[in-house]
């Protein structure tokens, strides 16, 4: 895609001439950029859909979440893609209890228990701790909005 730009002395000469030219220029550059930007968009959302139902085809199952990906906020991922020894799923309950009861009596904040695990849905964390909070499984200081064991809460069986 040549551009024939006048040459800067001859320019020079006649500005009012080449300035609305220019201008004119640039506006048609602008506007087969936006179409340029639009068509490169819109078959990017074609690769990533082709993909996502070959990833389908193959496994069965939606893709995974990208972490940096916006999850749906009436999803539940009660489940993570943490593997135990054994090859088997580890649910979030079991992971967040095992990390409250590093330190049973340290306070945790929603924050620091999601980095530590590395769980991206905040919402869905703070829905399941409450919930653990109302089965007795983790004590909840309402004041302070964190959470811990203490001396009632998770035991391991191994």
């Amino acid at each position: 895609m040549a551009i024939d730009l006048p040459r800067l002395t001859e320019a020079a000469r006649d500005p009012d001439k080449y300035i609305p030219q220019l201008e004119e220029m640039q506006e048609e550059a602008k506007k087969n950029l936006r179409g340029i930007s639009g068509a490169l968009r819109e078959l990017r959302k074609i690769k990533t859909s082709t993909e996502n139902l070959e990833y389908i085809q193959v496994h069965g199952i939606p893709r995974p979440r990208d972490s940096g990906q916006q999850a749906d906020p009436d999803e539940y991922d009660e489940v993570d893609e943490e593997l135990s020894e054994n090859g088997l799923r580890v649910n979030r309950r079991e992971r967040v209890l095992k990390l409250l009861a590093q330190d049973r009596d340290r306070r945790w904040k929603l924050r620091e228990i999601a980095d530590e695990l590395g769980i991206s849905n905040i919402k869905s964390l703070r829905t399941s701790m409450d919930d653990f909070a109302r089965q007795s499984k983790v004590e909840k200081d309402s004041e302070s909005s964190t959470y811990y064991l203490g001396r009632r809460g998770y035991q391991e069986t191994f």
